[in-house]
């Protein structure tokens, strides 16, 4: 590693914290604002800081690759204005010599976003999500009613009792729709991918009575169904293996997956988006000069594509949502829209 590298790489960090630390400083200041209208109403200032801490990781997760552009802009701009990179290019450093420094710190920013979106994230979204429904909107907390759901050739009906018992009731049939098994059981709960019922009926055909009704003091079911299908978690509350998992369960039991899918390849797209973003701003602000006026036009540039890249990547939220986009080019486009950009913007600069 060289001292160039180990310089452009410790600024580029530098300057991705201090964006950080700045962007979540106006948040916490603006929702502040926003939400001490609702002290002694339905807040106290307690709950409102409890909201504010778990908000933080949502927003640094939304923002990283914008941070990561606005970073950048600012930092290859502050070399440019100061003759640094005429100085580097005419002792016969080249420009991939150049990024990969930058590329290495917007790596360093995409894995902590992963692991952001990973670890942290699944366990602040709920009670944030929460809090926002019962505290901020004043809505009464989110309950799930009666579901109808398939596995293979299983249909069950899961009605919520108390937090993990449930009312089951499960119609199993051949290939033509005939039915074979009829499972009631009014409290199960499940453990292990298996549900366990209590004093359960079942009832199959008998060609001799019509109907035989059997009844267990204990049954075990083994499938994929689960309480996480009944009341889905929001694609963001799972991790990546979980969410896999989860989005092949829902396909299984005939459930709509596009929002887990949808995720899934946002938590990789959104990482990858920092490295699309250097190059960006090394397109938009690399100038071998220090007019004040050029420099200052290639950052706010950086700034407005930036914004223009979270208003995207969050408009295609809604239409996948809307059924309107496909989910996997709908989570790829913001990012391949982007980098051709970059890509189209880079071959036009000088030399290249």
């Amino acid at each position: 590693m060289t001292v160039l590298f180990r310089w452009i790489f410790a600024a580029s960090l530098l300057r991705i914290a201090a964006i950080t630390i700045a962007i979540v400083a106006v948040f916490m200041i603006a929702e502040s604002f926003d939400k001490s209208r609702l002290i002694g109403q339905s807040m106290t200032l307690s709950l409102l800081a409890e909201y504010l801490i778990l908000k933080i990781p949502f927003m640094i997760s939304e923002f990283m690759p914008v941070i990561v552009l606005i970073a950048s802009a600012i930092y290859i701009t502050e070399i440019s204005l100061h003759h640094e990179l005429v100085a580097v290019r005419a002792a016969g450093v080249s420009m991939r010599v150049l990024i990969k420094p930058l590329l290495a710190a917007a790596v360093c920013a995409g894995i902590f976003t992963f692991a952001m979106g990973e670890w942290i994230e699944p366990m602040t979204n709920e009670r944030r999500a929460h809090m926002e429904r019962v505290y901020v909107e004043g809505k009464q907390p989110l309950r799930h009613g009666v579901q109808w759901l398939r596995d293979g050739e299983q249909m069950m009906r899961l009605v919520p009792l108390k937090e993990g018992l449930f009312a089951l009731m499960l119609l199993e049939t051949d290939a033509k729709g005939a039915w074979l098994k009829r499972v009631d059981s009014a409290r199960a709960y499940y453990a292990n991918g298996v549900w366990h019922l209590s004093n359960a009926y079942v009832s199959t055909p008998d060609e001799a009575k019509g109907i035989h009704i059997e009844e267990l003091q204990e049954m075990q079911l083994a499938t994929s169904i689960s309480p996480k299908t009944v009341a889905p978690p929001s694609p963001r509350d799972m991790q990546w293996l979980e969410l896999y998992g989860f989005t092949e369960t829902l396909k299984s039991a005939g459930l709509d997956s596009d929002a887990y899918v949808f995720q899934l390849h946002r938590k990789i797209a959104a990482p990858l988006a920092c490295l699309v973003m250097v190059i960006l701003a090394y397109s938009l602000c690399g100038n071998m000069g220090s007019r004040v006026a050029a420099n200052s036009k290639g950052l706010l540039f950086a700034i407005i594509i930036g914004l223009a890249f979270y208003v995207l990547s969050s408009t295609v939220v809604v239409l996948v949502t809307g059924g309107q986009l496909p989910v996997i080019y709908a989570a790829w486009w913001p990012n391949i829209l982007f980098a051709g950009f970059a890509g189209y913007l880079l071959m036009k600069k000088e030399g290249y």
